[in-house]
Parts: structure tokens; sequence; C-alpha cells
């Protein structure tokens, strides 16, 4: 593969994961609230469904194939990608209380 080859397979790669997580985004969230489906559990449940995924393609990895065969291979990549982009996303408003929440994993008071 060439580094123009390359470039050309992201652009596809990237287009084919925004089209399925604008459809999934219709089917788990409202358009008033885009990560209603994360308010729960927050940053960490993006991160939860990203380490599910990242299982899945360890398993691949290992047995060579999937049992449930709804979900290819490309799915699960697509998911990857977009679960990083929506973590980015839901944490931009999050950054403003970054350093309080550092403060907060360090055991000390807000």
């Amino acid at each position: 593969m060439t580094r123009d080859e390359l470039e050309k397979r992201h652009a596809v790669l990237c287009d084919e994961a925004r089209e399925l997580m604008m459809r999934k985004n219709h089917d788990y969230a409202s358009e008033e609230d885009i990560f209603s489906n994360f308010r729960e559990d927050g940053r960490m449940g993006v991160l939860v469904r990203l380490s599910d995924k990242m299982a899945r393609l360890r398993s691949f990895m290992k047995q060579g194939n999937f049992q449930v065969h709804d979900e290819s291979l490309q799915d699960t990549v697509r998911d990857c990608l977009n679960y990083v982009v929506l973590f980015e996303a839901y944490e931009e408003p999050c950054a403003s209380i970054a350093p309080r929440l550092t403060t907060y994993v360090n055991h000390e008071e807000l």
C-alpha cells in the first residue's frame, strides 16, 4: 500500500464511520441532546463502550473469527473510531472543569 492509497482509505473509512455514527446517534439520542445516551455514565460510559469494542478486536486477533455475524470487523473498527470521536466531542464542554477533576482524582478537596 502506498501513502496515497492509505490516505484515500482513511478518507473512505472516516466517511463511512461518520455516516454510521449519525444513524446510530439518531437511534440512541435526541437532536436536543446528542449525548443523552451517555449522560448516566458520562465520559466513562464512552470509554467502557470503546473498551468493549477493543476487547472484541483482541478476541478476533486471537481466534480469527467472530461468532456474532451481524457485526463485521469493519463495523467494529468504525465503532472504535466513532467512540474516540464521541469521547473528544463529549470532553470538550468538560475542559473547563478538567483541573477540578484532576484534583478530585488525586483525592484532594475541590
